[in-house]
């Protein structure tokens, strides 16, 4: 069987668009789609969010700064690294460094640099949006956190060679925080 090239497939269009709920973090449509030169058609939901960020972030000696909180789709902790929206007006490198600076009290240095490794689509199944994937080097804790209503974050700092071991074992787990430390051993290759 002869495989095509994904240009060459035909689009899916939207006839309708219905917008069912929004919330602080994404509004969920329907979508009526039709498939463009044949008789297929559907509805699609789509979850509409902001853009996000996720940073990886180093001290001087190679410590990578985790954060640790409950999730509530796992109602379990998780082992990260610092993640967020990209609030209104704000670049994804402001957005990383604002998270970076509210969630753990890290900054840059003047001898650190702020990199961009790498895009992600988290699902483009049924999420229109992307994750930026920040490292910030050389960063010191100068300030105190400063959480969200609904956020309690414990930071870890954790060697940057121990992190192939925490996922392996299950102890990071969060796919985007995964696919963040697969674009930094893509860069140092």
């Amino acid at each position: 069987m002869e495989e095509k090239k994904i240009s060459e497939l035909p689009r899916w269009i939207t006839r309708e668009n219905e917008v069912l709920a929004r919330t602080r973090i994404f509004s969920l449509a329907k979508s009526r789609r039709h498939e463009e030169g044949t008789e297929r058609s559907g509805d699609f939901y789509i979850l509409d969010a902001a853009d996000w960020i996720n940073v990886i972030a180093l001290t001087p000696d190679n410590q990578a700064v985790l954060v640790e909180q409950f999730r509530h789709g796992t109602e379990d902790f998780e082992l990260e690294i610092v993640g967020g929206l990209i609030e209104n007006n704000e670049t994804p490198k402001d957005a990383a460094l604002r998270e970076l600076r509210e969630e753990t009290g890290f900054v840059p240095t003047d001898k650190s640099e702020v990199t961009l490794l790498g895009k992600v689509l988290p699902n483009p199944a049924f999420l229109n949006n992307a994750c930026y994937t920040y490292l910030v080097t050389n960063v010191k804790k100068e300030a105190e956190q400063e959480f969200d209503i609904h956020e309690n974050i414990i930071v870890r700092l954790e060697p940057l060679d121990k992190i192939d071991d925490l996922i392996r074992t299950g102890h990071i787990t969060h796919s985007l925080v995964i696919a963040a430390f697969m674009w930094l051993k893509l860069r140092r290759e």
